[in-house]
């Protein structure tokens, strides 16, 4: 049965010892010992062994000596300690260890390292301590006698030159005799303490078996010691793992809040944009406001000049005639700056009602034309029309289209000088209504394409005849064909004239657009 247990626990302890080496060795990697101090002082260690007594304190220093060029790795130190069939295993991450009040026995040392990933394992160191507290008193002994011995042969090889040197000689040879006995004296001790050492160690073989169950125990409580070591190193490699998702789930959090900021900072720079651009629209209209204010008080001022005139003096009835006429044409003027003022609210209303009906474009742009012409003529400038006779009824507003012709050709007629050319011209393209205006007058800047359709902008090209112009005509076109889901476009060329274009759809998708 004891020999079982025996077997046993040698299982044990080489499985455990199997385990914690199994990594293969690194002979670029070797723990070296930095210094022993027995009691503080710097103790002597020759052949890895030590001499000690049971009450000294033992320390040792050591480390990892890596081979230059190595790279180094995250490791671990382990210490194997072992007596007779005791041991201890440990791993730790210091580089010292410390031993006391070991008792009289042989006991075996072994330090070694590893990486954390067991990839490697260094090269290690192996100790054995001599735990005697009779070798250590003589050993101390044996020192003193050294020192003495070393004494006596220095006054055997310098003998006394005088008298009383030569008594001292005498002296000296007494010290020696008694220096011999004292030698003799010491190696009789020492042989009847290795004979009681001899007896006690038989009589331990013989209470060993008896010890050795309560040896069995203790090394198998070792082994539950390195089992709960295991898992808890499982389970903080367990943590580890999940901590290293929650880092993860953060840099991703992370990564979802810096594209949510970015999204934020671009909201932000669109809405200061269109801050900047209501602010600027704010602005013009203020201007556009001013300008009409201005030219209805200079119509105003003089109607109430005709009219005092009228009333003042005694006039002819050809005279009266006339300032009746001009005060007419004057009220036209005012009249008609009413009518663009009521447009402009109109058309930022956030919703245009606009009476659509099945109607012949080709009718209304003769009516628009027709109108235009006398100014035409008396500019001196040849206006014809080429209008598509196939081209079917489209559902519009005929008051709103006939309002948008009219300013472009009004344009063509104000910017084409004496003696020019005007057409206008309708075509069909898929289920598109097209019209368009060319005449060969100034013409644009690539500048003032960018801006042609923009509220109140003034363009380079003045009217060449002084004719009046608020900046509004071509706004007012864009929101009209806007609200009749259409398109404006313009192409032209600096001294070279002018192409205004719009296309219309057929069919109106509903009766009521937002602007």
């Amino acid at each position: 049965m004891k020999i079982s247990l025996f077997y046993i626990y040698l299982l044990l302890f080489f499985t455990t010892i199997d385990f914690c080496f199994s990594q293969p060795i690194d002979n670029s990697k070797i723990v070296v010992i930095d210094n022993i101090l027995i009691n503080g002082q710097i103790a002597n260690f020759s052949n890895n062994r030590i001499i000690a007594s049971e009450n000294d304190s033992i320390t040792i220093n050591y480390k990892l000596k890596v081979n230059e060029g190595t790279p180094q790795t995250a490791f671990l130190f382990q210490t194997t300690f072992r007596n007779g069939l005791d041991s201890s295993i440990k791993t730790m991450g210091v580089t010292t260890i410390v031993f006391k009040n070991l008792k009289n026995d042989k006991y075996f040392l072994r330090i070694s390292a590893f990486d954390l990933q067991r990839k490697w394992s260094a090269v290690p160191v192996e100790l054995i301590f001599d735990i005697d507290n009779e070798k250590v008193e003589l050993l101390k002994v044996k020192d003193s006698l050294d020192i003495r011995i070393k004494t006596m042969l220095d006054l055997v090889k310098n003998p006394p030159k005088n008298a009383l040197e030569a008594e001292s000689g005498l002296n000296t040879f007494a010290y020696i005799l008694i220096a011999l006995s004292l030698i003799l004296f010491v190696l009789f001790i020492y042989t009847f303490l290795q004979l009681q050492k001899t007896k006690k160690f038989q009589k331990s073989n013989t209470d060993s078996n008896k010890q050795f169950d309560s040896n069995l125990l203790q090394n198998m409580v070792y082994k539950t010691d390195f089992d709960t070591l295991q898992l808890e190193c499982s389970r903080q490699k367990a943590e580890i793992a999940s901590l290293r998702g929650q880092i993860d789930a953060m840099n991703v959090r992370s990564s979802q809040l810096t594209n949510q900021n970015k999204d934020l900072q671009n909201s932000l720079t669109k809405l200061s944009k269109h801050k900047t651009e209501l602010e600027e629209l704010q602005q013009q209209k203020d201007e556009l406001f001013a300008v009409i204010i201005h030219d209805i008080k200079n119509p105003a001022s003089l109607i109430k000049s005709l009219v005092e005139l009228l009333t003042s003096y005694d006039l002819s009835a050809t005279e009266q005639q006339e300032i009746i006429n001009d005060i007419a044409n004057t009220t036209i003027k005012i009249v008609a700056l009413s009518q663009e003022v009521s447009r402009i609210l109109s058309l930022e209303s956030s919703k245009m009602m606009l009476n659509f009906e099945k109607c012949d474009l080709n009718q209304v742009v003769q009516d628009v034309f027709h109108r235009n012409y006398i100014n035409a003529k008396n500019k001196n400038l040849n206006m014809f029309h080429e209008l598509d006779n196939t081209l079917p009824d489209a559902e519009i507003d005929p008051q709103r289209i006939d309002e948008v012709i009219d300013n472009l050709i009004s344009n063509a007629i104000k910017y084409t000088s004496v003696g020019g050319t005007i057409s206008v011209k309708t075509l069909r393209q898929d289920d598109n209504l097209v019209f368009e205006v060319s005449d060969n007058g100034l013409g644009l800047t690539e500048e003032d394409l960018k801006h042609a359709f923009q509220r109140g902008a003034r363009l380079s090209a003045k009217p060449t005849q002084g004719e009046s112009t608020t900046g509004l005509g071509l706004w007012i076109v864009k929101k009209l064909l806007d609200a009749h889901n259409g398109k404006v476009w313009v192409k032209s060329t600096v001294g070279k004239g002018s192409t205004f274009s719009f296309s219309i759809p057929k069919n109106q998708p509903q009766i009521q657009v937002d602007i």
